[in-house]
Parts: C-alpha cells; sequence; structure tokens
C-alpha cells in the first residue's frame, strides 16, 4: 500500500475512510455506526500528531490482534510470510503494544530488525506500507504456517525434546470472567492425575513455551492460556473445559487438530442458567472430569461429554480472548 494512513490505536485509512485491512473480521467493520467513523476521522486530522514515514514498512495486526491468542495465532504467522523481507523493512505496532511483554519477546525469535511503536495520539503516512493476507480467517489456519510459527518459538524458548515434563492444568482463578467455580475440586482431581497448576499471567513468554514445550498434556477452560497449546510437542493431548451451549468458538479445536495434538473436551454447565459462553463461569462435573482425565491419558470407555478425534477438522471459526 501507498500513501496509507496508520493510527496509534492500530487503524489504517486513506482517502477519508478506514480501511478493511484494520479489522479481524468484516462483522467488526460493520459494527462502527456511520457517526462513530466520521467523529474518529474528524478527530485523526484535526487533534492529531501527524508525520511523514519515509522508509519501508511492515503492519502485521487488527482490532483484535492485541490478545494474547490473536497475536500468536493471527498476526505472528502473518510475520512468518514476510520473514524474509524484514532485514529491509520496520515493523509498525500501535502503541500500547509496547507495554505487552509476549509481544516483545515473541518477535525476538524472528529477528526483526527494527521495531517502532507509534506514539499515543499520533499518525502516520506510510509511503510503502506491507500489509500481509492473513493465513487463514481467525480461529482457522494453514497447518504449515502455524506449525512453523510453534518451531519458531519452541526453538528459541522451549524444552529440549524428551527432556520430560509435568502435566499442566492453565488455571483462570485470576481472570475476570469465564472461571471454573469448583476449581478446588477441580485441581484436586487433577493431582490425583499428575497434573500441576500453572496461573499462566505470572510467567513471561518464554517461562510459558517452556512449560507447555515439556507437557505431554493439558488441561484448561476456554480462554487465553489454552493458546499454549501452540508450544506443545506433536502426539501431546488436550482438553478443554467449554461451555455447555457453545457451538461456535472452536479455535482450539481447529489449533489441536493443525498441530498434531489429540484434543478432547467436557461440555459444563454456567453458574448462572442462560448466561453467555463468552462470559460465563463454569460448574465442572467431577465425576464426568475423572472419566475423561483416564479416557485421555489411558484409552478408557469416552464419557458422553468427552469426545477425541484423531485427526479433526475444524467444524467452524473460533475466537478467544
Amino acid at each position: 500500500m501507498r500513501g496509507v494512513w496508520a493510527s496509534a490505536d492500530g487503524f489504517l485509512f486513506k482517502g477519508g475512510r478506514i480501511l478493511a485491512e484494520s479489522f479481524a473480521f468484516p462483522a467488526n467493520r460493520a459494527s462502527w455506526k456511520r457517526r462513530s467513523v466520521l467523529m474518529f476521522l474528524a478527530g485523526i486530522y484535526l487533534f492529531r500528531r501527524r508525520r511523514r514515514f519515509e522508509r519501508p514498512a511492515a503492519w502485521i495486526v487488527d482490532d483484535w490482534s492485541y490478545g494474547y491468542f490473536h497475536w500468536l495465532a493471527d498476526a505472528l504467522t502473518r510475520l512468518f510470510t514476510i520473514k524474509h523481507l524484514l532485514g529491509e523493512l520496520v515493523l509498525l505496532l500501535p502503541h500500547r503494544y509496547a507495554g505487552l511483554e509476549f509481544v516483545r519477546s515473541s518477535l525476538e525469535p524472528f529477528d526483526v530488525r527494527e521495531v517502532e511503536y507509534l506514539r499515543e495520539g499520533e499518525v502516520v503516512r506510510c509511503e510503502r506500507l506491507l500489509v500481509p493476507t492473513p493465513t487463514a480467517p481467525s480461529g482457522q489456519y494453514n497447518e504449515e504456517v502455524i506449525r512453523s510459527v510453534r518451531d519458531v518459538l519452541v526453538g528459541a524458548y522451549g524444552q529440549a525434546a524428551g527432556g520430560g515434563g509435568e502435566r499442566i492444568y492453565i488455571s483462570r482463578g485470576k481472570a475476570r470472567k469465564r472461571r471454573i467455580v469448583n476449581e478446588g475440586a477441580v485441581v484436586d482431581t487433577l493431582r490425583e492425575f499428575g497434573f500441576g497448576v500453572v496461573h499462566a499471567e505470572e510467567h513471561s513468554l518464554a517461562e510459558q513455551v517452556r512449560i507447555a514445550s515439556a507437557a505431554p498434556c493439558m488441561v484448561s477452560n476456554h480462554g487465553a492460556g489454552l493458546t499454549n497449546m501452540l508450544f506443545m510437542r506433536a502426539g501431546g493431548s488436550v482438553l478443554e473445559l467449554r461451555h455447555r451451549t457453545d457451538r461456535i468458538n472452536n479455535c482450539y479445536f481447529a489449533l489441536a487438530s493443525a498441530l498434531g495434538l489429540d484434543f478432547f473436551y467436557q461440555a459444563c454447565d454456567p453458574e448462572n442458567p442462560g448466561e453467555d459462553a463468552h462470559t460465563a463461569n463454569l460448574l465442572v462435573d467431577v465425576r464426568a472430569l475423572r472419566e475423561n482425565l483416564e479416557l485421555m491419558l489411558g484409552g478408557r470407555t469416552a464419557a458422553p461429554d468427552a469426545w477425541a478425534p484423531r485427526s479433526a477438522r475444524p467444524l467452524g471459526t473460533g475466537l478467544s480472548e
């Protein structure tokens, strides 16, 4: 793209319109009301600091890339497709990405020559901006690319293959939503099967890669922490605890398939009946959990709420934060 403006809060625009490349999905763009767009553009042209960026640059983010899942699964896959050009480009990122440790740490293994975070309240006119196309819709994957991203990050931070590791449960106990209500009973059951508890937010990206790359099995409820299956070795197993009525969010099912992992899930009731899967805390049936862990670890007969396809294909596009 030539003569494109980039704003510090992550939008691309030109000729008085916000470009479709700013959004993860067409629906995100459609949700912007005309008044909001006009106010945004007025603010851009009237009140922001503006400068010209003459050097060739790259842009790999959209309006959802700020989250852990979307950065690793969507933005880094785009970065991988232009890795052979990174010596010639400046990677431009919105200002708030500078405060994300996982962003900074994940860029290092890609040997990005230069990263520039736009300053808050400014817009830059890019004379030449390379915007790589997403490798797949968010929640689905180009298998070769997502595995290559895994190889880059595990090669930099992971534990050596065959080093042995702990089965892990990634807790959302410190999250604002989608927690496990009876987590104490769940953890007690998991410990019976040799699982340790990990709070992902307490660890750097390098530590999360090291832990997950050594783990033969991972259990978690739907959320960003489950993205760490990206660092597991092919042949590992994942169990997702998910809302009983959720028929849409299959991004981890699809990710496990792309990575060569065995995928299991257990359907769970929401704490408040009728609450949406995006926000609801979950109640886990501990008896069913024990049966499903036995299935995952020992190949026993499946409990009614468990399913373990060996070579699964995505049932739909899933989203996570």
